[in-house]
């Protein structure tokens, strides 16, 4: 019947289901004549409440819990949105000051290894809906900025017999080995870390590339498989270098025998 009597209106079929619509044409565009001013303080009370309830439900809710399932966490540790999706009975350890994103899935368990780790420096940041799939060990080191949607996987996730997969068995030993992200690394959004695989420090994972190889340190990679594109000045390990080759020829030169 309702929808009947708002067909006729929108046809205008009478004198008043045209007046209803027209009616309703005006109110759908009234606007009330706040001034400015009031528009801004309910943004920034808005903003405040966000804030405060975040914190709130952080403080009370979130860490908690993060902190009863985590073998380690460090200080400040926050949630940008949501508490992570933790799967499996492995160890988390978590540096300081870490920022968690939303939608972060943390997957430590496959039945291979009796306590498969995944560990978190310092000053990380772990990207809005990226994945860590362990079993057997992830290390990830200090300065790491990991973006949306990226992932790494220290194992195929599923065995390659499609019997065995049909069996939920879990994935084989051999195609099991530790990834290890060393300090200062940024990856990029949806790029894939692989099983096996070092990146070395300062190095840079480009977006979308699938890393089945070592990265060395200093270097952009970039494709499917990722190759290096780019290598990086490094200010601070020339400084080092340069003073340890000062350093070792003072050495040599005041453990010379005087010659007459």
């Amino acid at each position: 019947m309702i929808q009947d009597f708002l067909l006729r209106v929108r046809r205008k079929e009478k004198w008043y289901h045209k007046l209803i619509y027209e009616t309703a044409l005006h109110l759908r565009y009234l606007r009330l004549p706040f001034p400015k001013v009031i528009g801004g303080i309910l943004f920034y009370a808005r903003s405040i409440l966000l804030v405060l309830w975040r914190r709130l439900k952080q403080f009370f809710y979130y860490e908690p819990m993060f902190r009863f399932r985590c073998n380690q966490v460090g200080k400040g540790v926050y949630f940008e949105s949501n508490f992570p999706l933790i799967m499996g009975y492995g160890s988390i350890f978590v540096g300081n000051r870490v920022r968690i994103s939303g939608n972060v899935n943390l997957f430590v368990s496959y039945k291979v290894n009796p306590n498969p780790t995944i560990q978190i420096g310092d000053d990380v940041y772990l990207g809005y809906g990226s994945i860590y799939s362990c079993a057997d060990k992830i290390r990830i080191g200090n300065r790491v900025l990991i973006a949306q949607g990226a992932s790494i996987y220290d194992n195929n996730n599923h065995p390659l017999d499609p019997k065995a997969r049909a069996e939920n068995k879990p994935v084989e030993r051999g195609n099991v080995a530790p990834v290890v992200i060393e300090d200062d690394v940024w990856i990029g959004s949806n790029a894939v870390i692989l099983k096996g695989v070092t990146v070395g420090r300062g190095a840079i994972i480009a977006t979308e590339a699938v890393v089945a190889n070592n990265v060395p340190p200093m270097t952009i990679v970039a494709g499917n498989p990722a190759k290096v594109v780019k290598h990086l000045k490094d200010d601070n390990y020339s400084k080092k270098l340069n003073s340890d080759k000062l350093r070792k020829r003072r050495y040599q030169n005041a453990s010379r025998t005087p010659t007459k």
